[in-house]
């Protein structure tokens, strides 16, 4: 019996921790940059170039007022800010003459 609670107690010590654990993923959550706006759409490309793909960022503002985007990629992390009048399009281009056609683009945007 005395065996059985020394290999129990460990197990359930750790049970007990990661269920406690568990909120703290929660509130990592919660401070997340908040979503683009409805009126804002994102949409990517990549265009094949000689040599390469280039990798372009479309971004649509529906909105009433301007938008600031910032924008990078997973290829191309340095962040690039653009501003895009109301009920205009911005293409930015993130990256010139990439091996690859794919890439991830991460994009910020606020109403001004």
């Amino acid at each position: 019996m005395v065996r059985l609670r020394r290999i129990l107690a460990p197990c359930v010590l750790a049970s007990a921790a990661l269920a406690a654990g568990a909120p703290r993923a929660e509130a990592a959550d919660a401070g997340a940059p908040p979503p683009i706006p409805a009126c804002v759409s994102v949409a990517t490309s990549s265009r094949w170039v000689p040599y390469g793909y280039n990798h372009v960022v479309v971004l649509t503002n529906g909105c009433a007022s301007g938008a600031r985007c910032d924008v990078s990629t997973d290829v191309n992390p340095d962040r690039r800010s653009v501003d895009v009048p109301a009920g205009q399009a911005v293409e930015v281009l993130t990256f010139m003459a990439s091996p690859s056609s794919s890439f991830v683009a991460k994009v910020d945007c606020k109403l001004r």
